[in-house]
């Protein structure tokens, strides 16, 4: 059960689980949000916390880190990056000997597994990329200086940085990709022109176009949130051809 209202010592004010009708920063990690967020409801406070960093804990683990636990920071560290996807930590974060974490990044899915087309497709999350990405056609991020984490099919031919897909999803939203509403987070724009077939699970043809939209839906609800129901506006015939 979701909590809907908590007490948090980031604002002075009662915080309510609401859907932000347009992306918005936390206030927290200072990244940016879409969906689900923690509001005050108090207009002239403009106050939004990630669920993640709403509820963070002050001690955390993760399975990529055995040997030593995170503890809650409320404050980044100037010239530091998230392990996970590779951007700054400039508000709350999750430290430990080994690497520094978003809160939100820290409760990514290990394992995403989908339906389409009578198919099925299963994305695991892994440490470091064992192939190019289909975003930047690398195997690390930022000009080779992290790894940066990614999520990969069994079949390890969908492969996605986190970081990637968090750029993407930022740069389509400056141009306008998104279009809230009510019932969730749709855009426009999208193109399919490639027509390259590959194969499902179940051996029938797909469209690579297809497949690698599906995949891409799985990994940016989970980096979104279920609030954001589908994701468009992404020009997959460039990826294609990269």
């Amino acid at each position: 059960m979701k909590i809907t209202e908590i007490d948090h010592f980031s604002h002075r004010h009662k915080l309510e689980l609401s859907y932000s009708e347009k992306p918005y920063q936390c206030d927290g990690c200072k990244e940016l949000g879409f969906g689900s967020s923690y509001q005050c409801n108090n207009k002239k406070c403009d106050f939004h916390l990630h669920e993640n960093c709403g509820l963070a804990k002050p001690i955390a683990t993760h399975s990529f880190f055995k040997n030593s636990g995170f503890k809650f920071k409320k404050k980044g560290k100037r010239g530091k990056t998230c392990k996970a996807c590779g951007k700054d930590v400039q508000g709350f974060m999750y430290k430990s000997k080994e690497a520094y974490l978003h809160p939100c990044c820290l409760e990514l899915p290990s394992t995403l597994n989908g339906n389409f087309n009578g198919g099925s497709l299963r994305l695991n999350l892994e440490v470091k990329a064992s192939t190019k990405c289909l975003i930047c056609q690398n195997k690390e991020i930022y000009k080779g200086k992290l790894k940066g984490w990614a999520y990969i099919s069994s079949c390890g031919k969908h492969c996605y940085h986190v970081g990637c897909v968090n750029n993407m999803n930022f740069e389509n939203w400056k141009m306008g990709y998104f279009n809230q509403s009510q019932s969730g987070g749709v855009a426009k724009g999208l193109v399919f022109n490639k027509e390259e077939n590959g194969e499902s699970s179940n051996g029938r043809k797909e469209n690579k176009g297809s497949l690698m939209k599906n995949a891409l839906d799985f990994i940016v609800k989970a980096v979104l949130g279920d609030a954001v129901t589908s994701f468009l506006g992404i020009d997959f015939d460039s990826i294609a051809n990269n």
